[in-house]
C-alpha cells in the first residue's frame, strides 16, 4: 500500500485551478467561490499570461473565459494542447450558443459553463470534469 505525504495528500483533495477572465471583478467573485474547495494556483487576466504561466503552475484544471482580450479562449486552448499541458479545460463564457459548446468540445474541452449559471453549475463542472466526466450547462437547462 501506497501512503501519500502530506502535501500529496492536500493536491489530491484540493485540485488546483488557473483561472483566466478579462473581467478582474469576476476573478475576484470566482475565487471567493472556489477557494472553501479548490486551490486557486493563479488568477490571470489575459491569454498570454496563461500561455506563461502554466508549465510553473502545473494547474490540474484551467477554467477560461472565450474572450481574453489578447488571445481568444480558443486559440489558448490550442496552444495549450500543443506545448503539451495536461490540465484540463473548462470554457466560462456568456456565448449561450451551441456552436460555441461544439467547438469547445472539439478543441478537447472537459467542461462549458455558461456565465449566466456560475452559482448553478461551476462546482458542478469541476467535480463532474475532476470525476472523469464532461459537463455543459446547455445540457443542464435541458435536464431540469
Amino acid at each position: 500500500m501506497q501512503v501519500l505525504h502530506k502535501m500529496e495528500r492536500d493536491i489530491l483533495a484540493h485540485p488546483s485551478l488557473l483561472l483566466a477572465d478579462d473581467n478582474p471583478a469576476l476573478l475576484e467573485t470566482l475565487i471567493e467561490m472556489l477557494e472553501p474547495s479548490y486551490r486557486v494556483a493563479a488568477a490571470l487576466c489575459n491569454g498570454a499570461s496563461v500561455l506563461e504561466n502554466v508549465s510553473a503552475l502545473r494547474p490540474d484544471l484551467v477554467i477560461l473565459d472565450i474572450s481574453l482580450g489578447d488571445l481568444t479562449g480558443f486559440e489558448v486552448a490550442r496552444r495549450l494542447k500543443d506545448i503539451g499541458c495536461s490540465a484540463k479545460i473548462i470554457f466560462l463564457s456568456v456565448h449561450e450558443d451551441i456552436d460555441f459548446v461544439n467547438a469547445a468540445f472539439e478543441l478537447g474541452a472537459c467542461g462549458y459553463v455558461f456565465k449566466s449559471r456560475i452559482t448553478a453549475d461551476l462546482t458542478k463542472a469541476i467535480d463532474t470534469v475532476f470525476s472523469g466526466g464532461q459537463f455543459a450547462s446547455i445540457y443542464s437547462q435541458w435536464i431540469h
